[in-house]
């Protein structure tokens, strides 16, 4: 009986050295793929500070000014409310063109007539037209406000949608579609339990490309516009010649981009990716 428990004690040690071992190489291989982009990061820096002892304040402020600036702005509500504005202006911009991109690109598929007319017409005409053109239009058409700078943001990134949610859809199984319509001749249920599994790497790789993009285009369409948002600030900034505050919203951006990418989209894409096998 000693001897059996002495065995399964051992057998305990060896599994628990293991599990440590396997979490001390996953560590060292994490470190390792992240210690590149920390170079990188730092060396930019580095750069930036240097430059910014010869230059004035005004052209290149020094890191350590933005970072004052940054505090300051971003703990003020009414800063905060004008970032807030840029995020609802995103996310419906994002949404919108992200859904009646899929609904083209699933009317093409059910309706190939349009497939030359959506592929070789539209889509060319709407990816070669300006966010700007559609900045100018929309304040035209619908003013100053929240739903000019919306309207102008999902029209320039319709095409975006469009182009990649037909590139998924043609590159879809056709052997697995033929066998979704022997299952069932409902549209609805073989587009929901069929195809839009199998677009997911594409519908993923759309959200992501053009919630980045979006940040870009409704930067610009606020600043054009003087609709509130950070497009606003940036325009009170360029003004003033308040560089450091024109830094701060640009490192606000790219943390927000760079947290949303990482920590939802990639981990959500992930988790769904298993659920669905792809």
């Amino acid at each position: 009986m000693a001897i059996m428990e002495e065995e399964a004690g051992s057998k305990d040690i060896i599994a628990a050295e293991h599990v440590r071992r396997r979490r001390g190489f996953r560590f060292r291989e994490s470190l390792m793929d992240a210690l590149p982009a920390v170079l990188f990061l730092a060396t930019l820096l580095a750069i930036w500070k240097v430059t910014s002892g010869f230059m004035p304040p005004v052209l290149i402020p020094s890191p350590e000014r933005v970072v004052t600036r940054f505090i300051t702005m971003w703990s003020t509500p009414g800063f905060l409310s004008y970032a807030g504005m840029t995020v609802i202006h995103v996310a419906c911009s994002v949404a919108i063109a992200f859904m009646l991109g899929l609904l083209v690109a699933l009317t093409v598929q059910f309706v190939p007539l349009f497939r030359n007319a959506v592929y070789l017409r539209l889509a060319p005409f709407l990816n070669a037209f300006p966010g700007v053109g559609w900045a100018f239009l929309a304040l035209i058409w619908l003013g100053i406000n929240s739903p000019a700078v919306i309207f102008a943001s999902s029209a320039a990134l319709l095409p975006l949608a469009i182009i990649n949610l037909g590139a998924g859809l043609k590159e879809m199984n056709s052997e697995a579609l033929e066998m979704a319509l022997s299952f069932s001749r409902n549209r609805r249920r073989r587009i929901w339990w069929v195809m839009l599994p199998l677009m997911f790497p594409y519908m993923f790789a759309t959200l992501r490309l053009c919630f980045g993009v979006s940040w870009q285009i409704v930067l610009v369409v606020e600043l054009l516009s003087g609709a509130p948002g950070l497009g606003a600030v940036v325009s009170v900034a360029r003004q003033r010649y308040w560089t450091d505050m024109i830094f701060s919203v640009v490192v606000l951006i790219l943390i927000a981009v760079f947290v949303t990418d990482r920590l939802i989209f990639a981990r959500l894409q992930s988790r769904i990716g298993k659920v669905y096998n792809v």
